[in-house]
C-alpha cells in the first residue's frame, strides 16, 4: 500500500512570519495539532517546455512556498506562552521546530512506518517527487490499516516499554 492512499491531504500551512496568535487560530479552526511552516522562496521554474524557454530566452524565477519547519499546538503553549513570549507579536519562526521528517507519496507505508520508528516521530510530511508538500501521514492513519505496525512504532518510541521502577520503589 502506498502512502498517498492513506495520508491526510494537506489543507493547512502556516507562514513563518505569522504571529503565534494567528497560528493558534489556524490550528484551532482547522481542528489540527500540527502544520508545516512555509516561507516564500525564489526558485527556478524548470517544468516549462524547452521550446518555451528558447522563445522567451531565459529561465524564469518564481516565488514558491517552501517548508522550513513544523509547528504544533504544544510548541505554541510550551515554547511560546509558557516561556513568556507575547502571542500577539512573536512570529512562528521564533519557536517552530526545524527538525521534521518527510516521506514521498509513492513510498510504501511500511517504509514510512520505518522512518517514523527510526526518527521517533508520530507524523511525516508527505512530498511529491517535486518536493511539494501533499499531505501528512500520522500513526493514526497507519493504525487504520495496520495496527501491528503502529504498535511497533510506539514501542520503539518507548511508549510500549515497561517502566524501569515499580510503585513500591517510590514508597522508600
Amino acid at each position: 500500500m502506498r502512502v498517498r492512499e492513506i495520508m491526510t491531504q494537506l489543507v493547512h500551512t502556516i507562514r513563518a512570519e505569522a504571529t503565534l496568535e494567528h497560528a493558534s487560530r489556524q490550528l484551532r479552526d482547522g481542528n489540527i495539532g500540527c502544520a508545516p511552516v512555509v516561507e516564500e522562496a525564489l526558485v527556478k521554474e524548470t517544468h516549462l517546455k524547452r521550446d518555451v524557454l528558447e522563445k522567451i530566452g531565459f529561465t524564469p524565477v518564481v516565488e514558491e512556498d517552501v517548508v522550513v519547519g513544523v509547528l504544533t499546538d504544544r510548541d505554541i503553549v510550551v515554547g511560546g506562552i509558557a516561556s513568556g513570549k507575547d502571542p500577539k507579536t512573536t512570529p512562528v519562526s521564533e519557536i517552530m521546530n526545524h527538525d521534521f521528517t518527510c516521506c514521498h507519496e509513492d513510498d510504501d507505508v511500511s517504509q514510512a512506518a520505518a522512518a517514523m520508528e527510526e526518527k521517533k516521530v508520530r507524523r511525516l510530511f508527505v512530498l511529491d517527487r517535486d518536493e511539494h508538500v501533499m499531505g501528512v501521514l500520522s500513526l493514526h492513519d497507519i493504525s487504520a490499516v495496520d495496527p501491528l505496525v503502529t504498535g511497533e512504532v510506539l514501542q520503539a518510541m518507548g511508549k510500549g516499554a515497561k517502566a524501569k521502577t515499580s510503585k513500591s520503589e517510590f514508597r522508600k
